[in-house]
Parts: C-alpha cells; sequence; structure tokens
C-alpha cells in the first residue's frame, strides 16, 4: 500500500523545518511510521569527494549506494530530478505517512506555513490541494488555519488528512474533504 503523503510548503525561513520536528514525534507515538523527503534548489553535496561512492559516479555509474550498520544512502545520478511522486514509489515503502518539504506548485496535498515577517501573503490560497494554513497571523477565511505551536493539533489534522485520503498521491485537497 502506497504511503499517504502531505507537503509542509512555504516561504524560506517560515518554519517548514519546526513543524516537520515538532510533529514527527506526536504521529510516531500514535504509532505511524514516518518518512520524510526535502526539496531544494540549492546544490547539495551529497556524496565526498574522493570516497568510493563517488569515484563510482565519476566512473559512469547511473546510481551508486553505500550501506554502513548506520544507515543507506543512495545515490541516483539523473540529468532532472525525478518527482516527488516517483521518488515515494521508488523509496518509501515501509512508512505510513511522507512528510514532504517543498514542491509547493505541485498537485500533491499540501499544508502552508506562512508567517508575515518573512512573505507578504501565503502563496499557495487558491491552490485546489492547499489543506491548511499554519500561522498565527491573520489569514484568508477561506482557509483553514493551525496555530503554529500546536504541534498536537497539526499532527491531528495531518492524520485526520492521511485517514481520509490514504491514496494521498492521487488525491487532492477536494478528495479530503
Amino acid at each position: 500500500m502506497s504511503p499517504s503523503v502531505i507537503c509542509i510548503v512555504g516561504s524560506s525561513g517560515s518554519g517548514k523545518t519546526t513543524i516537520i520536528e515538532g510533529i514527527i514525534p506526536i504521529l510516531r507515538g500514535e504509532g505511524l511510521r514516518v518518512g520524510t523527503l526535502k526539496h531544494t534548489h540549492h546544490d547539495v553535496p551529497f556524496d565526498t569527494r574522493g570516497k568510493d561512492s563517488w569515484r563510482h559516479a565519476q566512473a559512469g555509474a547511473d546510481q551508486a549506494a553505500i550501506v554502513s550498520p548506520f544507515g543507506l544512502a543512495v545515490f541516483d545520478y539523473r540529468p532532472a530530478p525525478p518527482g516527488p511522486e516517483e521518488i515515494i514509489e521508488a523509496h518509501f515503502h515501509d512508512v505510513d505517512i511522507v512528510l514532504v518539504e517543498g514542491y509547493k506548485w505541485g498537485a500533491l496535498p499540501k499544508i502552508e506555513v506562512y508567517r508575515r515577517e518573512v512573505s507578504e501573503a501565503p502563496v499557495c490560497v487558491g491552490d485546489p490541494s492547499l489543506l491548511a494554513l499554519i500561522t498565527d497571523d491573520p489569514a484568508p477565511r477561506d482557509v483553514r488555519c493551525l496555530p503554529s505551536r500546536d504541534y498536537e493539533r497539526i499532527a491531528a489534522f495531518v492524520m485526520q488528512c492521511a485517514m481520509s485520503a490514504p491514496l494521498a498521491l492521487l488525491a487532492t485537497a477536494s478528495a479530503v474533504g
């Protein structure tokens, strides 16, 4: 069965990572297995120059993996990055829910973190896949709002959305009710 997917989106510095950090322990406490996927536009070094997996890539490997008693990392060297759906389908088999940080312009269900001191207005209002805003600032009346420091309430909402749309890869906000 595919995991449920909820994107946590917002402007840089809005608090997306803090929200995800705050709700993961609550979701896990409810017995859910949680995965995360982070999207970035920055050039982030994924491997260590000179190490064996890096050397494999330099030799032309399309994929390289490194495994140790502490974890597994797979490096996928493609000319263009895959979309979140493809990544989740390929790599997130053993989780109940995937919290995706980013992909605000995609069609996956999303919750936007909005802070007025970071951006003038929420960016996803009007997007049919927007489920709610996490904000302590005034927000449009036609959008559900959750307070930014109430991780219990945010986690409960995420679980409600996940249960309402267990195949969230195919869901939009209209399917969540």
